[in-house]
């Protein structure tokens, strides 16, 4: 017989038998995980109601892609007469395979108190990237590199 056997008075443990049983099934679970990974519809229905070009495509397309700039990202001061913006001129989201504009939402962190006073939004979206406008309602642009800003983000949109 097949496995390693134990004698302990008149019973004798028969171990061989059982382990292939537990080799089948972790079998079928590393099967099945690998199948909830790459195939979509096993996976959580993500669903984009309206695009930017009012066409939406099947489910399956359908993506989110996100990351972060990490602390202190490079703005550009600019003043156009009236209000005082940080420009971050590109965010770089071109490894997300967007085939066209993303919905994109931006969020910032670092210094609470000094970004309580600031509002932001992104601008010229583009399947590769896009633009970040922050703006002051107090008008104090002068200290900004300090407060550790992180800009964080993520996008919504079609990748085939």
């Amino acid at each position: 017989s097949s496995g390693i056997n134990a004698e302990y008075g008149d019973r004798t443990i028969r171990r061989g038998r059982t382990s292939f049983k537990v080799f089948c099934i972790m079998m079928f679970l590393w099967i099945a995980a690998f199948l909830l990974l790459i195939d979509p519809t096993f996976q959580t229905n993500l669903k984009i109601i309206k695009t930017r070009s009012g066409s939406p495509r099947p489910a399956p397309c359908a993506t989110i892609c996100a990351g972060e700039t990490g602390p202190n990202p490079h703005f550009r001061e600019y003043y156009d007469g009236k209000i005082k913006f940080l420009i971050l001129d590109h965010i770089d989201i071109w490894k997300c395979g967007f085939l066209e504009p993303p919905i994109v939402s931006v969020y910032l962190e670092g210094d609470v108190t000094r970004i309580a006073q600031w509002s932001h939004a992104a601008n010229r979206v583009r399947r590769d990237g896009f633009r970040v406008y922050i703006t002051s309602n107090t008008g104090d642009t002068n200290t900004f590199p300090d407060w550790n800003l992180n800009v964080m983000w993520s996008a919504f949109g079609y990748n085939c």
